[in-house]
């Protein structure tokens, strides 16, 4: 079974219709995207419009694209999660195709005896939306906060509550407690994790300055638990800064294509992988780095 994988659009229409051309060309039968859907900030820079803005991409955009991947291309399942940026993400499914999949804590068998399971939380970032984000644990330090920071109201108006950041980062569960509460595969080895967070000091997390920004409390998930593979995204510069989109924790591999969304003459290209479940490293294949390997 061939599997796409990519991260961090971010709305931008021109990646999106290369991850179709990509979908046909590679004659993948599962996609999955990692997180950071929708648009960020809108031309305005305001933030009240940012959720209106995501639902609108959502709708008038996601929605009629995902309906064309399903119907015009070998793509049997989609598979999402929420990253950071996406505050609007729960009116997406409002109007998706059924073979498109909220993934976030979620579980999903595939026919084949693969599983898949999400987790769209990321440590503490310096940005402003928060809901998508927790304590990595009761210990690691975060970054300055700003204030306000916002959070999605429950109701369906789209409006921003603004939150006091320490505040309302301190009063939620940790990413270390959350992962105990996610579902448990039936078999470890051929668990696929979703996540956006990237795990932390590894060649998948490395930001400017060539820090790593990634969840202590993933790697160490990861170390426990040994699945066979982890999907990842958020930290879009780190496969340029560490030569390569892929690294191993004991038995398990993990990956973060990286993204660039540069407003240049030259539109960047898609940062995505394709590879076949069944042989990952041997038919792995990046659409912008060369032949990579965990060794």
């Amino acid at each position: 079974m061939k599997f796409l994988y990519t991260s961090d659009l971010h709305g931008e229409t021109h990646l999106y219709q290369e991850l179709l051309s990509l979908a046909v060309s590679s004659s993948s039968e599962i996609m999955v995207i990692g997180g950071d859907l929708l648009p960020s900030l809108p031309s305005t820079k305001r933030y009240e419009d940012l959720v209106p803005n995501q639902r609108t991409f959502a709708h008038q955009f996601l929605s009629p694209f995902f309906e064309r991947i399903l119907e015009t291309t070998s793509i049997q399942q989609i598979f999402l999660i929420a990253g950071n940026w996406d505050l609007g993400y729960r009116f997406l499914f409002t109007q998706t195709p059924d073979k498109v999949f909220d993934l976030n804590q979620r579980s999903c068998q595939l026919e084949n005896g693969y599983e898949l399971l999400g987790y769209p939380f990321v440590p503490p970032t310096p940005f402003r939306p928060k809901d998508f984000e927790r304590m990595d644990d009761r210990e690691t330090p975060w970054p300055p906060q700003k204030s306000p920071s916002y959070t999605l109201s429950s109701d369906q108006s789209g409006r921003l509550i603004p939150v006091d950041p320490y505040r309302y980062l301190r009063e939620r569960e940790t990413i270390e407690e959350d992962l105990d509460r996610l579902p448990k595969p039936l078999r470890s080895g051929r668990a696929i994790y979703v996540m956006h967070s990237p795990p932390f000091e590894t060649r998948l997390d490395l930001i400017e300055g060539g820090k790593p920004a990634g969840s202590r409390s993933i790697k160490a998930f990861v170390q426990r638990h040994q699945p066979l593979l982890t999907l990842h995204g958020h930290i879009h510069e780190s496969p340029a800064l560490s030569g390569t989109c892929i690294d191993r924790i004991g038995k398990t591999l993990s990956i973060n294509p990286g993204q660039f969304i540069r407003r240049t003459r030259a539109a960047p290209r898609l940062h995505a992988v394709t590879f076949e479940i069944e042989r990952i490293e041997e038919t792995l294949a990046h659409t912008c780095l060369p032949k990579v390997r965990s060794e």
